[in-house]
């Protein structure tokens, strides 16, 4: 099962050059962080990144159900192979959001992860 949160979404959002609030580079590297802490069970991290109404929709227990329901059985993460960095501007708001994929042993995972211009996390995929 993938998780998402609705707070990327919604009505009228489109994909737009990334905002000059935004820096590619801290963008990716924030990605791969949460990544790793991902892969090492440290979730509570992953969830302290969240802006305050993701922390609502998705609590620490959540995160782990779904990343052992995502990839629990890929086996070792083995290495990160492509990342993309897209803008999104939805109700004249700038977001970013930052798709990296994860190859494991057995099986390879896209991770989508969405940031206001605060870089807090508001969206979290993971499939």
């Amino acid at each position: 099962m993938s998780i998402m949160t609705v707070l990327l979404m919604g009505c009228g959002n489109t994909t737009v050059p990334l905002a000059e609030v935004f820096r590619q580079e801290q963008l990716e590297a924030q990605t791969i962080q949460i990544v790793d802490w991902l892969n090492s069970g440290a979730y509570e991290l992953v969830y302290e990144t969240f802006r305050e109404d993701m922390q609502q929709v998705l609590p620490v227990e959540e995160i782990r159900s779904a990343c052992m329901e995502t990839y629990g059985n890929a086996g070792d993460f083995v290495k990160y192979g492509n990342t993309v960095v897209n803008g999104q501007k939805i109700e004249e708001e700038d977001y970013a959001v930052v798709m990296v994929k994860a190859q494991y042993e057995k099986q390879n995972v896209t991770f989508q992860v969405g940031y206001d211009a605060e870089m807090k996390v508001v969206g979290l995929y993971m499939k």
